[in-house]
């Protein structure tokens, strides 16, 4: 790939407050879903999602505006960045779901999924690093 395919306008931080941004709706995303989907009796049928307590539903809808907003983020960044810089940065959701999860549901991060999250971690600094230096020459 040529340097300047990974060129910016260097006056725009959307791609770095834009890829947190579009994580952080995902992971929020993630964990209203998840608190939805706790609250419902009966899950096997679709149809009894809408016959729920309004809080719970509540929930849910919560879940998807964040997804929402994510989406319309995520477009953003695909017009300044290349998909696969852009596709491998916004993986630090993978980061924050497991945390979120921690925090916020009670939820239980096993030694082998920190090893996980670290490697995770490691391959997002890489990328966003390499990207930086190619974007600094151009």
């Amino acid at each position: 790939m040529k340097s300047s395919d990974l060129s910016i306008d260097k006056s725009n931080s959307l791609p770095y407050w834009g890829v947190l941004c579009c994580a952080l709706f995902v992971t929020a995303s993630e964990v209203f879903l998840k608190k939805g989907v706790d609250g419902l009796e009966d899950f096997e049928d679709i149809f009894s999602l809408f016959n729920t307590q309004p809080v719970l539903v509540g929930w849910i809808v919560i879940g998807i505006i964040c997804y929402i907003v994510s989406f319309a983020f995520w477009i953003k960044i695909l017009q300044v960045l290349p998909l696969n810089i852009a596709f491998n940065l916004v993986n630090i959701e993978h980061i924050f779901v497991p945390v979120a999860s921690y925090l916020f549901l009670d939820e239980i991060i096993s030694p082998m999924r920190i090893v996980g999250i670290t490697i995770v971690l490691l391959g997002v600094l890489l990328i966003a690093e390499t990207y930086c230096r190619v974007e600094e020459r151009v």
